[in-house]
């Protein structure tokens, strides 16, 4: 069902109130989208809140207002991308074209948010970006330009779910460049700013080689990423957090996390240092259990070396078991009879 004007304003006014005006006028037509109130203006292009003239269907229209090549062919090119994605974790396409020389994109209209604060809330947040990112890496594609006022919000309108449930989507394709493709020369990695070359993307997000050099891997998403997951707590991360997001930013590419499957794996374990501390607690006090009782209760008592627990009696079996961190952790503590030791077994997984 078409939303209502009321409820096509209201989506536009979640937007931060702009108080300069855009190029073009409400009311102009952009193929089937006339323009309904000014967003907001990037670097090549502006943002438009638009609605398809016969169908009533709320859009944001993305116009180009720089005309020079380069900048025509990385505009077509994001359009092109995100004709190609169907993964929720980007805006859906809805169309791409030229009015009167000035080329367009019409995608989803989503709302603006800010990041979220909290231990789950931010693993939730990152993940469902990690998402995204991970699905352009597997085309051969870096985003270069990762940071909160990129990620836009899908409001559910499914009443199950509550009017406040809400998914991330990374928006802004227009930097993201090819790795496998010579036609995205080193060139088109940098950009002059105030006499002295420089790389494309944000300062504080974009990483050291990218924004110095404008060298781009994998990488340097997952550096944006980590600089992420640090604006989420305010710049003090707690302490689970502190060391992923100390590895993720690191100043050296190689010793950052290798892949955003690794960045997200190590967010989804995060606790698991913790549940392996607990785990060796438990092993320790298992064995020291079955090793008394084994002294106790054998018919011959030895020794029991403290090292290595491999004196003790035993007519017990299988003494001791602990299951920690939802299988990640085994513990097994087994007094076999007539072997005369102990066996402890910590597996990780």
């Amino acid at each position: 069902m078409p939303e209502t004007t009321a409820e096509l304003a209201g989506r536009c006014a979640a937007h931060a109130p702009v108080l300069e005006s855009g190029h073009f006028p409400v009311g102009t037509l952009f193929g089937d989208w006339r323009l309904t109130a000014f967003i907001g203006r990037g670097g090549n292009g502006e943002v438009y809140c638009a609605e398809h003239v016969l169908l009533g269907t709320p859009a944001a229209v993305k116009v180009l207002v720089r005309s020079d090549e380069r900048t025509r062919v990385r505009f077509a090119r994001e359009a092109r991308l995100l004709a190609q994605l169907k993964s929720p974790a980007f805006p859906r396409f809805l169309a791409y074209g030229e009015a009167e020389g000035v080329p367009y994109l019409a995608m989803e209209l989503l709302e603006p948010g800010d990041v979220p604060t909290g231990d789950r809330a931010v693993a939730r947040f990152l993940l469902a970006v990690c998402a995204g990112v991970a699905e352009l890496h597997a085309h051969g594609l870096v985003h270069r330009d990762i940071k909160p006022g990129n990620i836009l919000w899908r409001r559910e309108a499914d009443a199950a779910q509550g009017d406040g449930h809400a998914e991330p989507v990374l928006a802004d394709l227009g930097l993201v460049k090819n790795l496998a493709k010579e036609e995205v020369s080193a060139a088109d990695s940098l950009t002059v700013v105030e006499g002295r070359r420089a790389g494309v993307g944000t300062p504080g997000y974009g990483a050291p080689e990218q924004m110095e050099r404008g060298e781009v891997t994998v990488s340097s998403d997952i550096h944006a990423l980590g600089v992420l997951a640090d604006r989420c707590f305010g710049g003090r991360p707690p302490r689970v957090w502190k060391r992923i997001v100390q590895r993720a930013t690191s100043s050296i590419p190689r010793l950052r996390y290798p892949t955003v499957a690794a960045f997200s794996r190590v967010i989804r374990h995060r606790h698991m240092g913790r549940n392996v501390g607990l785990g060796i607690v438990a092993t320790a006090f298992g064995v020291a259990i079955a090793t008394v009782g084994a002294v106790f209760l054998s018919s011959t008592v030895k020794p029991v070396e403290a090292a290595t627990f491999s004196s003790a009696y035993a007519t017990w079996r299988e003494i001791a078991t602990s299951v920690v961190s939802n299988g990640v952790i085994y513990t097994t503590v087994n007094l076999q009879s007539n072997r005369h030791e102990i066996v402890d077994l910590i597996e990780l997984k």
